[in-house]
């Protein structure tokens, strides 16, 4: 947003006005029945904006003030094209979208002009973005009837939201929603859905409301959506087209009949405020009498003005797109951009063979489409080499950490083999010494009835050492070490040899403890470094890169068409300059001389820039605009025009420079005037007429 209005402030005011912006000059700054009356009979497509404008100029008549709305409704179409890439998708195709979309050339010269269409196209952007929750499009928007869009299923009277089609499942967290899918709620538990979101991250959402309130609500979106439409197309009639688009979006989306109602019922009412506008603009298609019949070539043109214009964008901007067609990452967001920027154009293209209506600005609402596809397409390709790089460095560092899991392992294997087969034998040694040593101590303590005792004691475990070395020694070791402390007091032993056995039995436990390997452990282990590795490797940091390397790569898209941006800030962008035109007459006339304007409409000049031209005489005029409910006014006749013409000696002819535009006026001046001199301007041709013979 902060882009756009920089991009929209910068150079607003150009100090000159074009004959559409001038046209809007003049029938904001009318009262509003003046603004009524003259809508009977011209621009009554644009009515709506210029009863907009009108408090705004009443406030403060000027060229930056007339283009502000521009400026803003553009800032706020930004705004929605990010908005719509953000829930279609995810954030940074959202903020690359906007910033693709601020950055268009097409879109500033637009937003810096007192005209409707950066209006309209902030209107149809409003009304796509509410369609996407009214009509449950998207993985992160329920339907509208009441269940779950995208794999969504009711199992066991809870909704899980399951967005497998747009986004493909990653990990444990796919399992996780598998799972939730398949198990129901347990006695007690709050009933929550898993949404996706994310690459198929889940996160808790509320359950679902209550049927009418969810209703209601339903009701109030598909509402919501309906005025806008209406609102859009009352500020252009073309807007409704949009309607064709939205309808294609539902079809592929496979929206249930709940939304198809919803939608028809607000497309319906959108439809039937429009018709009374069409009805009186058919009326006045001699508006659009200097339009011709489109050929197959103006749509590419619309493609190259609205996804270029130079060479080198307009290219790669086409790949991007065919990438994101080709291998659909977020088929959400192609349904809604991929026919707002088909059908209208299409629609129009068919309506303009017929009856000539086909130009760029009148389809500036489906601009939106091209930079969400665009986007979608940097994320496809930012994925696939993220996945090779991480798929690199991950191996990288995958294979060292193995390398030392599988030294480590290999050591402790050994470690294990070697002290399996060392207590082994050192059991085998401990039990004969402490046999030994208890036969002693029996001997010399009790004499022969402890050392009966003993032997009773140790027949097993000493007398066949090799049959005591197939069992497990630390269990051997622990008999021996209970039955030393069990049966020595009971002889009248004392303590210590009872104790240093327990320890010395205690010590080879350790050690056999200290062996034992789990045979999973490593591979577990092996798998939670390397899923650690991969996350670190493909986390914060490389999607903070991702990002910024789309921005930047927008940068260069604008630095590459910089020299166009600053030409939209020149007069030369739009067809005429009115204020050099109304200085170069100021300077060549002098007040006091009629001056003829054929046709009226370049009388505009001196509406837009009156003071060069305040000493003319308009001797042509019969009733000023505002009085016949008209644009430019009502000319006379020729018969009253050559009889305010008799006592005049010279007469100044502003005539438009049009090859299909009949010269009426200097039809007139030929018999009794003869022309002096003419010079071309730009739009215009000043012709300079002496009379003739003597003045009568």
């Amino acid at each position: 947003m902060a882009v756009m209005l920089w991009l929209g402030l910068w150079g607003l005011d150009r100090g000159t006005m074009w004959r559409d912006e001038s046209a809007t000059y003049q029938m904001a700054r009318r009262t509003l029945p003046q603004i009524r009356d003259a809508l009977g009979t011209v621009d009554a497509v644009h009515g709506l904006y210029y009863v907009l404008m009108h408090p705004l100029l009443a406030l403060h008549p000027s060229e930056v003030t007339l283009r502000l709305p521009s400026v803003l409704a553009a800032v706020a179409t930004t705004a929605l094209v990010a908005a719509l890439g953000c829930r279609l998708a995810r954030p940074r195709v959202g903020l690359w979208a906007g910033l693709l979309y601020a950055a268009t050339p097409v879109v500033t010269h637009y937003a810096q002009e007192g005209r409707s269409y950066a209006l309209v196209a902030a209107g149809a952007a409003w009304a796509t973005y509410l369609l996407v929750p009214a009509a449950g499009v998207g993985p992160r928007a329920g339907r509208a009837d009441g269940s779950l869009s995208g794999s969504a299923s009711l199992t066991s009277g809870f909704a899980v939201e399951a967005d497998w089609a747009d986004r493909p499942a990653r990990g444990p967290a796919s399992v996780a929603g598998l799972a939730g899918r398949d198990a129901g709620p347990g006695p007690g538990t709050r009933v929550r859905s898993a949404v996706s979101v994310r690459g198929g991250v889940p996160r808790l959402a509320r359950a679902a409301s209550a049927p009418g309130q969810r209703g209601r609500v339903t009701g109030w979106r598909w509402a919501a959506y309906g005025g806008v439409v209406a609102v859009t197309a009352l500020l252009h009639v073309f807007a409704a087209l949009m309607l064709a688009a939205h309808a294609l979006t539902l079809l592929i989306s496979r929206v249930r009949r709940p939304v198809w109602q919803g939608w028809g019922i607000a497309a319906t009412g959108a439809v039937a405020a429009v018709v009374p506008l069409v009805v009186v603009a058919r009326r006045q298609s001699a508006q659009l009498a200097w339009m011709r019949r489109p050929t197959p070539g103006r749509l590419w043109a619309v493609v190259e003005e609205f996804a270029g214009p130079s060479a080198l964008v307009l290219a790669v901007n086409l790949l991007l797109i065919t990438l994101a067609l080709a291998r659909p990452r977020w088929r959400s967001l192609t349904a809604v951009a991929l026919p707002l920027i088909c059908v209208p154009p299409v629609l129009l293209f068919a309506l303009a063979l017929h009856r000539p209506c086909f130009h760029e600005r009148y389809l500036l609402f489906t601009l939106p489409g091209i930079p969400l596809l665009a986007a979608a397409g940097v994320d496809r390709l930012v994925a696939a080499v993220g996945s090779r790089f991480a798929v690199g460095v991950a191996g990288r560092k995958v294979q060292a950490v193995a390398g030392r899991r599988v030294r480590a392992v290999v050591r402790r294997l050994v470690g294990a083999v070697g002290s399996r087969w060392a207590v082994g034998v050192a059991g085998r040694q401990v039990r004969t010494v402490v046999g030994r040593q208890i036969r002693a101590l029996a001997v010399g303590m009790v004499g022969r009835r402890v050392q009966t005792v003993a032997t009773r004691l140790l027949p097993a475990k000493v007398r066949r050492p090799r049959a005591a070395s197939r069992c497990r020694a630390p269990l051997g070791i622990d008999g021996l070490a209970r039955a030393v402390a069990a049966r020595l007091p009971a002889v009248g032993v004392g303590a210590l040899p009872g104790a240093a056995a327990a320890r010395l039995v205690r010590a080879v436990t350790r050690r056999r403890a200290a062996a034992r390997v789990d045979r999973f452990a490593g591979v577990d282990g092996l798998a939670g470094v390397v899923a650690d590795r991969r996350r670190a490797v493909v986390g914060r940091r490389p999607a903070v890169v991702a990002v910024a390397a789309g921005v930047l790569a927008v940068g260069c898209a604008f630095v590459w068409q910089f020299p166009l941006h600053q030409l939209e800030r020149q007069p030369l962008s739009r067809q005429d300059d009115l204020a050099a035109l109304a200085a170069a007459v100021g300077r060549l006339t002098r007040p006091g001389e009629p001056v003829l304007y054929d046709p009226p409409k370049e009388r505009r000049i001196a509406i837009a820039y009156p003071r060069p031209l305040a000493g003319l005489r308009d001797i042509a005029l019969g009733t000023p605009g505002p009085a016949s409910g008209t644009l430019y006014g009502v000319d006379v006749g020729p018969t009253e025009l050559l009889r305010r013409l008799g006592g005049a000696r010279s007469a100044w002819l502003i005539a438009a420079d049009e090859p299909r535009v009949r010269p009426v006026k200097a039809t007139v001046l030929t018999g009794r005037f003869r022309l002096a001199y003419s010079l071309c301007l730009p739009g215009i041709r000043l012709e300079h007429y002496v009379r003739a013979g003597p003045a009568g």
